[in-house]
């Protein structure tokens, strides 16, 4: 169970940190980049998605009797945006298979159906990402 509350703690901390990330590389997006404003606009909807992820994921672990923890961490917004749309690539990978860890390790039926939920929205934010970093001209 100790696992499981840790691993839990990792998806909600990597969530919420994604959430101002996304944020703010939305707002720089809007400021420094030609059209910017779609990709900005797709950047807040996952900021959004990952809010509730981190919500949903806090509610579990305060249930399971565990404390969702968070520390805040300086947002690097100095990156290109290539590098931006890469660490992302790597970052919705990392959550993807936290998300499966969980899954496996998960007894609760009815929370397993909510994990691979979130799953589900991470691989479609890594297929966004990934079509973009292949997309976008630098």
């Amino acid at each position: 169970m100790e696992n499981f509350l840790e691993l839990l703690n990792t998806a909600f901390i990597a969530e919420y940190e994604d959430v101002f990330l996304y944020l703010r590389e939305s707002s720089i997006f809007k400021k420094k980049i030609a059209g910017g404003e779609k990709l900005a606009e797709i950047f807040e909807d996952f900021s959004v998605m990952e809010l509730k992820h981190a919500d949903l994921l806090a509610m579990k672990l305060i249930k399971l009797g565990g404390r969702p923890t968070w520390q805040f961490r300086q947002i690097d917004d100095s990156a290109s945006l290539k590098d931006t749309l890469q660490r992302h690539v790597i970052s919705e990978s990392r959550l993807y298979k936290i998300y499966t860890d969980l899954i496996d390790a998960c007894a609760d039926r009815n929370f397993k159906i909510v994990l691979k939920g979130i799953r589900d929205n991470e691989k479609e934010h890594l297929e966004k990402v990934t079509y973009l970093l292949k997309k976008i001209k630098f």
